[in-house]
């Protein structure tokens, strides 16, 4: 179910075409016909649901409600412990400050907006389809960095390596407004989402914080737009060996914030191993 709710029409800036774009707005839009049919007890099948859009077709691409239109509904879930993150949604003026060098930058991070419910696999459709990108390889991100799981905790309320909490002590440690301190996590919610480089270093902030911890949908949604971003070719600080159109390096960027370094590519090797063998059809 989207949490609907009226935020506005945002827009890209002039330097994406001749034309200024309005993005579609989060609710309201009669995108919303058509929503596939509901499959009660259904996993996604082998290859997902959504395509890869090309580059270029950020301008096109649908916002909050109509892509929750596009989401094959389903009671699978495999981690009930997502029940609570996956029903926050953060206030609708909450942005991540979000960082220098990106071209297009504030229009990406005004989209980032977490605004879906559902389970857990339906919020990674969501985040999929409203950033253009194929539902399973965000299954393969969330899969590699926290085995699906946004949030869990050991049984006296510590963070859990490896699902939903990762970079232990790294970034100077967890986020400053954070009670996990300088050993704590770093990264956080189920596509491993590092504060520290969602936030601009000159600027107060937190790179999504806690709601990337609190929400399923804010953290896929954030992952769904830098990879977007990446794709693009927005990014271009990464010198003159990046280049738009390459999505497996992008996956490789979003794990080493970086671009074409050896760890960025055994990540998105095993990115690409787990949409080849899809583990999760098995839970």
């Amino acid at each position: 179910m989207l949490v609907c709710r009226h935020v506005g029409a945002r827009r890209w800036p002039v330097v994406l075409a001749a034309t200024v774009v309005v993005l579609l707005a989060a609710c309201g839009s009669p995108q919303n016909s058509g929503q596939p049919p509901p499959n009660p007890a259904g996993k996604p099948p082998p290859g997902g649901y959504f395509a890869l859009q090309p580059v270029g077709a950020v301008l096109t691409l649908p916002g909050d409600l109509p892509a929750s239109g596009m989401v094959h509904r389903s009671t699978w879930e495999p981690r009930p412990d997502n029940t609570g993150p996956n029903h926050a949604v953060p206030p609708p003026d909450f942005r991540p400050a979000g960082y220098a060098g990106m071209i297009n930058g504030p229009a990406v991070f005004d989209r980032i907006s977490g605004n879906f419910t559902g389970t857990t696999d339906e919020t990674l459709q969501w985040a999929a389809v409203k950033w253009g990108l194929p539902d399973d390889v965000l299954r393969g991100m969330a899969y590699v960095n926290s085995q699906w799981y946004q949030s869990h905790k050991d049984p006296d309320g510590k963070p859990t390596q490896g699902q939903g909490y990762g970079g232990f002590g790294q970034c100077g440690g967890a986020p400053p407004d954070s009670p996990y301190g300088p050993d704590g996590p770093s990264t956080f919610g189920i596509t491993g989402v590092s504060w520290c480089s969602l936030n601009d270093p000159n600027q107060p902030g937190s790179g999504g914080w806690p709601w990337t911890e609190n929400s399923t949908a804010y953290a896929a949604d954030t992952t769904g737009a830098i990879v977007r971003a990446c794709f693009e070719g927005w990014e271009p600080q990464w010198g003159a060996a990046y280049h738009p159109g390459d999505l497996w390096g992008c996956v490789g960027r979003w794990y080493t914030n970086a671009w074409g370094t050896l760890d960025g590519k055994n990540y998105s090797d095993r990115v690409q191993s787990a949409v080849a063998a899809r583990p999760w059809l098995a839970w």
